[in-house]
């Protein structure tokens, strides 16, 4: 599978939004199902890719966004060594290296940004998450038990870090 990471563009914030709620829709993996207006999610992009620190995307030969990935900083002083991520990736398009060429991507600019530490949070019952996060050099740090509870079902919320 031939895909260029790249940062999204403001231009590109509407795919962004759709991918985010698709993602979202699956109720498996990221922590809210509500869907943050199309302009919030506009800004953010434009925000971000103004900035040193684009939220970063994989793209196919036709353009089309398959994964995301962003950092986000503290604005308090004491935590801004700080970056927490989020990602995700199109459904059809996990199990290629996606994810892993995105949390590549995203550890090079979390060095270039001279952060120290990354963290994330992900379900526990999101097994390939996890071990795609170890394999990165992320470890556990804590877990949050019974920290969701989506369609009558509970799910422990992982902490990891990563030292950079």
């Amino acid at each position: 599978m031939n895909f260029t990471i790249r940062a999204i563009a403001p231009v590109e914030a509407e795919d962004y939004y759709s991918l985010v709620n698709e993602v979202k829709d699956e109720g498996k993996f990221l922590f809210a199902s509500i869907r943050i207006p199309l302009e919030n999610m506009r800004k953010y992009i434009a925000q971000h890719y103004e900035s040193s620190n684009p939220v970063l995307g994989a793209f196919d030969d036709k353009k089309e966004l398959l994964g995301w990935i962003d950092i986000n900083r503290s604005n308090i002083e004491e935590l801004a060594h700080i970056g927490t991520i989020a990602m995700g990736v199109r459904k059809s398009f996990r199990g290629q290296g996606i994810g892993g060429a995105l949390l590549d991507a995203c550890i090079h600019q979390a060095r270039e940004l001279g952060l120290e530490k990354l963290e994330l949070e992900v379900f526990g019952s999101n097994s390939a998450a996890r071990a795609l996060y170890k394999k990165k050099g992320f470890f556990e740090e804590g877990i949050r038990l019974k920290k969701r509870k989506f369609e009558g079902h509970y799910d422990d919320l992982v902490c990891m870090g990563m030292f950079l």
